[in-house]
């Protein structure tokens, strides 16, 4: 008899960004990083990844569309 194993919703927390602009952005070294945090039931996974860019307009439009590919139905909480 098998069963079948059921995954958690995977869902992305985040706040409103008119405040902070660069959030889940960091330079190091010239280039920009996006550091994300992705919870799955009781279980949270942290990605740190560079965006490859010195320019942080660029790094700003980078980071947003990940966070349109992670989740699309996701809301700005």
């Amino acid at each position: 008899m098998s069963q079948a194993t059921t995954r958690s919703a995977m869902h992305l927390v985040s706040k409103e960004q008119d405040s902070r602009p660069n959030h889940h952005l960091t330079n190091n070294n010239g280039t920009w990083w996006c550091q994300i945090t992705i919870h799955q039931g009781p279980f949270s996974r942290r990605l740190r990844f560079s965006l490859k860019t010195g320019n942080l307009e660029r790094a700003r439009a980078l980071r947003d569309q990940v966070f349109e590919n992670l989740a699309p139905e996701a809301r700005v909480a």
